[in-house]
């Protein structure tokens, strides 16, 4: 029988709704469902017998991690980013991440070098562990600490916004592909990063960041020029 939202409490809602997003997040994240393919509501619901309320909350948290996107008028598909998406989201990264650092550099104390530093920790754990999963998640935690240091508010929820689909993106491309995944040059590129914030000139920190996300753009667009190995 269909679950009806209504007879729930918020908590038991709340419960159901990461519950249908787990599911959604492994058929994602195992192929199941495909980069681009329309996620049918009416189809899901049936398939886990769970009412729309909860579903659609359940999309909303995965759109917020960049795994699904939700367009007006055209439902939900599995984030599937162009290769001019990426160069786009790229540019617009690179502009504002840039203003991000510059702007940290002015306010640097020993509770920013700890956080960077412990952001970059936290990269080296999950490479050591060959974690991509836990690796995206580092990764976008390294960009967002930074943004959040840089004391503007606006500007780290700007670029959250922007990154999100790319870093949802990524992790679907690359989680099939994880053996062969570059973890350590990229982690060395994040702490060549922090190195400029905290000890490099003006110059340097442009000259380094536009080479790293130069870097980035194109190790991405090379990993997603080719379809994804699903496990079969």
């Amino acid at each position: 029988m269909e679950t009806d939202p209504e007879s729930l409490s918020p908590i038991q809602k709340e419960v159901l709704r990461d519950k249908i997003a787990d599911v959604l997040r492994r058929w994602i994240l195992d192929g199941t469902l495909q980069p681009g393919e329309r996620i049918i509501e009416l189809n899901v619901s049936r398939k886990l017998n769970v009412s729309r309320a909860p579903l659609r909350e359940a999309l909303w948290a995965l759109e917020r991690q960049g795994l699904v996107e939700i367009r007006p008028h055209h439902g939900a598909a599995v984030t599937l980013l162009s290769p001019e998406s990426i160069r786009e989201i790229f540019e617009i990264r690179e502009i504002l991440e840039l203003h991000a650092a510059k702007k940290l550099r002015t306010r640097i104390d020993d509770a920013a070098r700890a956080a960077l530093h412990e952001a970059v920790r936290r990269l080296e754990d999950a490479a050591a562990a060959r974690d991509m999963a836990r690796f995206c998640e580092a990764d976008f935690e390294f960009h967002k600490t930074l943004w959040r240091l840089s004391g503007n508010r606006h500007l780290a929820e700007t670029l959250e916004a922007i990154s999100s689909r790319f870093f949802g993106y990524a992790l679907i491309r690359d989680l099939p592909a994880a053996d062969v995944y570059r973890f350590d040059a990229v982690v060395d590129e994040h702490r060549k990063m922090v190195e400029l914030i905290l000890s490099g000139s003006d110059a340097a920190l442009e000259e380094g960041f536009r080479k790293s996300f130069d870097a980035f753009c194109t190790y991405l667009l090379a990993r997603t020029a080719a379809p994804p190995e699903r496990k079969t």
